[in-house]
């Protein structure tokens, strides 16, 4: 059975979980202009974006997630796709689409532990809100 990771930009290590789940699975990232764009990802951060990936064993295809993994998938014969779970809403919005274009294939979502347990979900428009919330977490002695 072919596996497929779509790998994004809240999964940029190679210790990822994802990887374990889909040993042997081609990874690609997709590098959607569009998405970079509404996301307000800066050339810097596509910088580092880019130079995390060429640490990684994954391969980079311009365009959308919805567009480009069923076009792999068919090269590839893959019959299950395996996501790192994130609280990202545009990429919960590109992955709905990517189901209805996958129909029929099944599309696991690969957990990580979280940096820090909030009890309220926090607000991810900028770093600092949420950094704000996770820091007390996140520094205390002795870590998590």
């Amino acid at each position: 059975m072919a596996g497929l990771i779509w790998l994004h930009e809240e999964a940029l290590r190679a210790d990822h979980p994802v990887f374990a789940s889909a040993s042997g699975a081609t990874a690609v990232f997709c590098w959607d202009v569009d998405y970079m764009t509404a996301a307000d990802i800066g050339l810097r951060r596509q910088i580092f974006i880019y130079e995390s990936l060429l640490d990684l064993e994954v391969t980079i295809i311009r365009g959308a997630a919805s567009q480009v993994l069923p076009v792999v998938a068919r090269r590839d014969q893959a019959t299950q796709l395996f996501v790192p779970d994130t609280p990202n809403p545009l990429i919960k919005h590109e992955l709905l689409k990517v189901k209805a274009a996958l129909a029929g294939m099944t599309v696991e979502l690969v957990p990580e532990r979280p940096f820090v347990q909030l009890e309220v979900q926090p607000d991810l428009g900028r770093f600092f809100r949420y950094w704000n919330k996770a820091r007390k977490q996140a520094l205390r002695r002795g870590g998590m």
